[in-house]
């Protein structure tokens, strides 16, 4: 048998099939099923890729403090002689948004001449400065060009090592460089046990 005598053969056992009781009762589970499906796709929320981007964009401040002492977790845990270690680090402040903004910039000059030698000069500037507002997603949004992260304001670190002088230098010199602050922002003692 050829490939399409075999498929008008599947064919007309299948529409046989359907005929029947059994054939109705699938069809109107599948139908059912369905409709269910498409009930169900309208009333979950779908997220949109906007959604899904606006949460990405959204900083934590408790969430960038943990991945810094995560992060210098793993820096000064590797460094010899530190053994069992706790950070904590503390921020100065927020994160600080810098918004795009339009500068206008008016001067106005005027000269006033009586006689022969007298003259006056006036110079008037006037600058306004506005920040650019884009459509945003919930409306109207003031256009952000960069984004600051909050400025370390000090870091303890208590390890068992704490009390040796060449690890409490090693550990400053590591966070200081780091996160480029002074070592007077840096803390380092022993573990209690």
């Amino acid at each position: 048998m050829n490939k399409t005598g075999s498929a008008s053969f599947s064919l007309a056992k299948l529409t046989e099939y359907l005929k029947g009781d059994k054939g109705r009762k699938l069809l109107l589970i599948v139908g059912a099923v369905a409709i269910l499906l498409i009930f169900l796709s309208s009333i979950l929320p779908s997220s949109t890729p906007k959604e899904e981007a606006k949460t990405t964009q959204t900083f934590s401040v408790e969430a960038y403090t943990k991945e810094l002492e995560n992060r210098l977790m793993g820096v000064v845990c590797s460094i010899q002689g530190v053994g069992e270690t706790q950070i904590m680090v503390t921020l100065e402040n927020g994160v600080e948004y810098v918004y795009e903004s339009e500068e206008r910039k008016n001067t106005d000059k005027s000269q006033d001449i009586s006689g022969d030698d007298t003259k006056r000069i006036t110079e008037k500037d006037d600058t306004q400065r506005s920040v650019t507002v884009v459509d945003g997603s919930d409306g109207k949004e003031a256009l952000v060009r960069t984004q600051k992260e909050p400025t370390v304001k000090g870091v303890i670190i208590v390890c068992a090592g704490g009390d040796d002088a060449v690890v409490q230098q090693r550990v400053t010199q590591a966070v200081t460089t780091a996160l480029d602050i002074s070592s007077k922002r840096v803390c380092v003692t022993k573990l209690s046990k």
